[in-house]
């Protein structure tokens, strides 16, 4: 990982914050169903939060939150931020013991929650809504990390065990000083927080809006799990800005049209996540749900803060695109993309090649895992500087747009989460009874995607209830496979590896 100098005040959100506080302070800047919160209050909560961290934590530390849909939780990660440590988000919705391993994994030693303790944690201190605690048998020695860090998000890990990637303060102030701009939002907008703090799109919403002195209305449980409601909360508050995956949209769009829900204050719709669904854009489109908004797709990876490219999208661009191709657009001013072969050489003009970054927001690296860390951060033989290697393989057209072509390895994206089948597979194997296991997106003849997972194992000792049963205790909702199929045996190729393409037609 490597060594960063801690930015100065200006360079670090926190202070951002309290620079646009100063001159908004009676302006609501945050809501939920039960109330709203000003720009002054989230200070006071952010302020309270960051005393009770004094002398308890600081640079290159990490704190742990685990923080309800609330209008709360910004202040809650401001307060992290202004005690110098960075947060680690963890979803209180997560199986205990996936909350557990990323605690355990991450080495942090403190932990901020509104929603409960896990057995062991010690309250230390009360701040607003928040229990500061300790975190029994925390690491002697956690991993080190950069001073200006701002956050460690844990992502699908290919071998079994989630990673954490690192991100600073000066990453994710250059995708906001890059990206706003071209979104043209300000002051006057209203955003959602849609998504959970545990998933880097969170990172956008939180200071797209709070950064630039607009609202951010915090989609409480209901409303992010039933689209329907969902889309009347957008009409309700007048939402400007609106980040989904596609999948959710999807959802939104059916909902919407079916119930004639319109959003004509509705300026801008951010993509990202997983590819583009052009039948919903276009049905969007034909149902005038959103008449005025411009829809936008942005490619991007954790590793390299949120965002990569910008993508305005308009029927020709959908025309001009293969069936199997997502049109990504252009990389934001602040980074670079290349497309590469596997030698780490440019590809020629038209030929797929994976995704090389480069630029100010690719992130410092995994926690803890320098051999990864060095595996998938590189330094360019062509001397064109340090790069992130995504895996993720495109085309770039004649004019240089890029279309996202798909992966080459076992990782996929569904309903915006980043999945390693590695990973589900890894605690599939894991079951009493199991002697082999796979994991497939698979697609129904209505076109909606799940995961289905095939199991080597007796029917009756091992039914599909109890696979799902044992891995919703160990693994996140959205890695849970909706469909468990029995095999005899797991198909494989001439060479012995799995045939993952005669799954399909199981």
């Amino acid at each position: 990982m490597n060594a960063t100098v801690r930015p100065e005040a200006a360079d670090r959100i926190d202070t951002r914050f309290a620079a646009v506080a100063a001159r908004h302070a009676a302006r609501t800047a945050t809501a939920d169903a039960d109330g709203e919160a000003t720009y002054l209050e989230l200070e006071w909560l952010a302020d309270e939060v960051a005393r009770r961290l004094t002398d308890r934590t600081g640079p290159g530390r990490l704190v742990a939150l685990r923080a309800a849909r609330t209008r709360h939780a910004p202040g809650a990660v401001l307060g992290i931020l202004r005690s110098g440590a960075a947060y680690l988000p963890v979803d209180p919705a997560y199986p205990a013991a996936r909350q557990e391993y990323l605690l355990a994994d991450s080495g942090t030693a403190l932990v901020l929650s509104d929603s409960g303790l896990l057995p062991g944690e010690e309250p230390l201190a009360q701040a607003g809504p928040y229990v500061l605690a300790a975190r029994p048998a925390a690491r002697a020695t956690a991993p080190d990390l950069p001073e200006d860090t701002a956050y460690v998000i844990y992502t699908s890990g290919s071998t079994g065990d989630p990673k954490g990637c690192v991100v600073g303060h000066a990453q994710v102030l250059a995708l906001l000083d890059a990206a706003v701009p071209l979104l043209g939002t300000g002051a006057d907008d209203v955003w959602t927080l849609f998504h959970s703090l545990s998933f880097d799109f969170s990172v956008w919403e939180l200071w797209g809006a709070l950064l630039y002195g607009g609202q951010l209305v915090v989609a409480g449980k209901d409303a992010a799990t039933d689209p329907l409601e969902f889309a009347r909360l957008l009409a309700e508050r007048r939402v400007t800005v609106l980040n989904q995956v596609p999948s959710a949209f999807g959802n939104l769009v059916t909902e919407a049209r079916a119930e004639k829900v319109r959003l004509p204050a509705l300026r801008r719709v951010v993509f990202g996540g997983e590819a583009v669904v052009p039948a919903d854009v276009r049905a969007w489109w034909a149902a005038g749900i959103g008449p005025g908004a411009q829809l936008v797709n942005m490619y991007g990876i954790t590793e390299t803060t949120v965002h990569v490219t910008y993508c305005p999208l308009t029927e020709q661009v959908l025309r001009d695109s293969a069936p199997d191709r997502t049109p990504v657009g252009r990389p934001l001013p602040h980074l670079t993309v290349s497309l590469r072969d596997a030698g780490g050489r440019v590809v020629a003009p038209g030929e797929p090649g994976e995704i090389w970054v480069a630029g100010t927001g690719v992130s410092h690296g995994y926690l803890g895992r320098p051999e990864l860390t060095a595996d998938r951060f590189v330094d360019a033989a062509d001397g064109s500087g340090r790069h992130y290697r995504s895996g993720d393989w495109a085309v770039a057209g004649a004019d240089g747009s890029l279309s996202y072509a798909g992966r080459r390895d076992g990782q996929v994206k569904l309903r915006g989460f980043r999945i390693e089948l590695g990973e589900i597979e890894a605690a599939l194997r894991a079951l009493p009874g199991v002697t082999g296991a796979a994991c497939l997106v698979t697609t129904d003849p209505h076109g909606d995607q799940a995961l289905t997972a095939y199991v080597v194992a007796d029917r009756e000792t091992v039914p599909p209830r109890t696979v799902r049963r044992a891995l919703a205790g160990r693994l996140p909702a959205h890695m849970v496979p909706q469909h468990v199929r029995h095999l005899d045996r797991l198909p494989v190729t001439a060479h012995g590896k799995l045939d993952r393409a005669a799954l399909v037609a199981v």
